[in-house]
């Protein structure tokens, strides 16, 4: 969740020009409707999503720990595969951060 949260908050410091071209788009449709600053806005919008959707499976993972059962069968693969495919296209990320979530949902699901 933390990391979700961070990805989520750090959006604009780390593509300010991203994020400022969304919002002078007035941010419907904003992706989309200039082909010219399509990957600009483009990044903002895929952190942002990235974020949101870490916080979804985060928070899906800690329910399902707190009734005991542990993180889903394959969750520690999935989040290893991840940084793995995330390490391999872009060696300086926050993909790293995969790993240590990886470990930790093994850990729980070996608890149970």
């Amino acid at each position: 969740m933390v990391l979700a949260a961070v990805h989520v908050a750090a959006t604009p410091v780390f593509y300010p020009e991203s994020v400022r071209s969304i919002l002078d788009a007035r941010v419907l449709g904003a992706v989309d409707s200039d082909p010219a600053q399509a990957t600009l806005r483009g990044v903002a919008f895929w952190y942002v999503t990235v974020g949101l959707v870490l916080g979804l499976v985060g928070s899906s993972v800690m329910a399902a720990e707190r009734r005991g059962d542990g993180a889903p069968r394959g969750f520690a693969t999935l989040m290893a595969a991840t940084g793995l495919w995330g390490v391999v296209l872009s060696a300086v990320s926050g993909f790293w951060f995969s790993f240590p979530i990886a470990w930790l949902a093994r850990r729980s699901s070996r608890r149970r």
